[in-house]
């Protein structure tokens, strides 16, 4: 396992995100995408129906108050199962995070820490389509310390290089790997075979970031408690590349 990193690895392009160019109907969707939209921040579309991979979102604990802050924005999900707001962050329309099955909660902490992992890992998504800086309200919420900087580092180097990630991402394998009051270690799978490199300058989609049939990245956050209530933040990523704990997209693609 090491730090964590987006480029390099299995089926990746050594000189930014991985993968080979996607196929002609995914590069006209990403297309209309970016055209439509780049920069415009919109609810992140997740269907709640129990389908790879459209499974739900990691929905708020209901009984953890977890409201928007300053600078903050409510995460509303925008299919047909879903109406209400709930607290979280927005995402950009040209991004979604989706879940191939949904993360199952044995008690509230459980279920707490993987509703704080879940922003994390959007809030990065969120902070790679800011015009300037990573440096977002979302950003510092859900991540701090040598966490912060990976995830910042990342975000950052996207808005550096005009480019933004457009399509989605499928997580799978999700755990909490070790929970006690003091620390917490999630883990899951990472499918970016859906995700192309947008050119936020000519409105046009690049290179995949995963190759099709090509093993997805096992991720891992480590994550400590603020003290305020309900609320962790990642202090820590890794990844193992090409994990033979994560299936390959096309595993993972069938529909019941």
């Amino acid at each position: 396992m090491v730090a964590r990193s987006r480029a390099g690895g299995g089926g990746t392009d050594q000189d930014g995100p991985r993968g080979r160019a996607p196929e002609r109907g995914r590069d006209k969707l990403a297309q209309f995408l970016l055209a439509g939209a780049l920069g415009v921040f919109v609810a992140v579309g997740i269907s709640a129906c129990n389908t790879n991979p459209h499974a739900a979102d990691v929905p708020p604990p209901s009984t953890v108050e977890q409201q928007a802050g300053p600078g903050q924005t409510p995460d509303n999900a925008s299919s047909e199962h879903h109406t209400k707001q709930k607290p979280g962050i927005q995402l950009p329309n040209t991004i979604q995070v989706l879940y191939a099955t949904t993360p199952a909660f044995q008690d509230l902490t459980h279920h707490i820490v993987l509703w704080n992992a879940s922003q994390a890992y959007k809030a990065q998504y969120a902070a790679a389509y800011q015009p300037v800086t990573a440096a977002t309200a979302d950003l510092k919420r859900y991540w701090t310390g040598a966490g912060y900087a990976q995830a910042h580092g990342w975000a950052q180097n996207w808005i550096d290089t005009k480019h933004q990630p457009v399509g989605q991402a499928v997580l799978s394998n999700v755990s909490v790997e070790s929970l006690t009051a003091e620390q917490a270690t999630v883990g899951f799978c990472e499918d970016l075979a859906g995700v192309v490199r947008g050119d936020v300058l000519t409105h046009t989609p690049g290179k995949a970031l995963q190759e099709h049939g090509t093993l997805g990245n096992r991720i891992v956050f480590t994550m400590v408690p603020t003290g305020s209530k309900g609320q962790w933040q990642v202090n820590a990523e890794a990844v193992t590349k090409a994990s033979p704990l994560c299936p390959t997209p096309t595993e993972k693609r069938h529909r019941h």
